[in-house]
């Protein structure tokens, strides 16, 4: 069942609320992130665990906000859909994504069905680079590939030579 006009106005409103609180939330991390920078870059001796503690913390804070810039990114696309007149609409399928999914994630693209799809097919996709690196990782710690004569090897042999 395709969505009402006052389904729609309030899904926009609470898209509109997410909005507004990721620009908020970005906002206050570029302030944050750029006030911490300064000490460890200018060289303040900082005991090398207090600067792993800070180094982890903006990992974190870098890993959350490149979750709020995705998020963020997929509540406009539905600002969008709903100016296009496509909101509400699978976009794998066609079929009606049902208000209370909506109401629960208000920037759903996909039914629940198409997603669990989408899920399983980016999940096979991150297996197949999984199975590629570690045969990858295998090939390059082969005793035979260690042993090959290159040119990086020489050099690193010879930078080893030079502090023995």
């Amino acid at each position: 069942m395709p969505l009402t006009e006052k389904q729609v106005q309030q899904l926009k409103n609470d898209l509109l609320e997410i909005k507004k609180e990721l620009e908020g939330a970005n906002d206050s991390f570029s302030t944050d992130y750029s006030e911490s920078t300064g000490e460890i870059s200018n060289g303040v001796d900082n005991h090398m665990a207090d600067q792993a503690a800070q180094y982890e913390d903006r990992m974190k804070e870098q890993t959350f906000r490149q979750a709020d810039q995705e998020k963020l990114q997929e509540v406009e696309e539905a600002l969008d859909r709903i100016e296009e007149g496509t909101y509400g609409t699978c976009i794998d399928t066609g079929e009606d994504i049902p208000f209370e999914r909506l109401e629960i994630v208000p920037y759903a693209k996909r039914t629940i069905a198409a997603q669990e799809k989408a899920d399983e097919a980016t999940n096979d996709n991150d297996q197949d680079y999984d199975q590629q690196f570690a045969e990858t990782m295998e090939r390059i710690t082969d005793k035979d590939t260690l042993k090959e004569d290159t040119l990086t090897t020489r050099k690193l042999d010879k930078e080893q030579d030079a502090y023995k």
